[in-house]
């Protein structure tokens, strides 16, 4: 199973260029669970060692209790469902999910978090671990502040409910998060290795996407 260490090595890709997405309020508010997230060469860590569906299927559950502590703790009414699906391709996608949609978010806080297990084909012949978060950003006050605190959000405890680690140190992913949000660089996405769970911030705009995303694991 998964090791649990607070040591975490990281290991950055910074993206530069465009990403076409509308700063529209009301398309920000879309759901997240619609966002897709694209399917990637699993990175190297205790993550993306080959597990059994019923072993992703126990680490699912420890996650999805983290999360809905997570969530109490803050509050945050949140809906847990299970439902059987198709994408564009036809693929039969069961999506085992607990998921937050806030109706009037404030600035610079969750908007919406989705945590779910997906398994693919009507076989379920593989599966993800997969964490959507977004929030719209008041740039003009974190450029007043000065700073971008990844670690005082919620963004950073819901993460940690992921990943079951606790006490990373966020300096180096709060300045680059904050070059973004000032336009300081010309990077649109930050990608980190953490032990092979891939996590991923993008910025558009004043729309943030927070992504964590195992390998998808192969059970037959």
């Amino acid at each position: 199973m998964i090791k649990r260490t607070v040591a975490i090595g990281l290991s950055t890709v910074l993206v530069l260029g465009m990403i076409g997405c509308s700063n529209n309020k009301e398309n920000a508010n879309n759901d997240v669970t619609n966002i897709k997230v694209e399917a990637r060469e699993a990175l190297p860590g205790e993550w993306s060692q080959d597990l059994t569906r019923e072993e992703v299927a126990e680490l699912n559950k420890e996650i999805l209790s983290r999360v809905e502590e997570t969530a109490t703790f803050y509050g945050l009414d949140y809906e847990i469902t299970e439902e059987v699906k198709e994408d564009t391709n036809g693929l039969s996608i069961n999506d085992n999910h607990i998921n937050i949609d806030i109706e009037d978010p404030e600035p610079n806080r969750i908007e919406s978090m989705y945590y779910g297990f997906k398994q693919y084909g009507t076989d379920l012949a593989s599966g993800e671990l997969v964490m959507k978060i977004s929030s719209i950003l008041d740039k003009k006050a974190i450029e007043e502040e000065g700073t971008f605190d990844f670690g005082a959000t919620s963004f950073s405890t819901f993460s940690e409910a992921f990943t079951g680690v606790t006490g990373r140190d966020y300096s180096e992913l709060n300045q680059q998060i904050y070059d973004m949000i000032t336009g300081n660089n010309n990077v649109t996405t930050i990608e980190n290795n953490l032990d092979g769970v891939r996590e991923t911030i993008s910025i558009t705009d004043d729309f943030l996407l927070y992504t964590l995303q195992t390998k998808e694991y192969q059970f037959k």
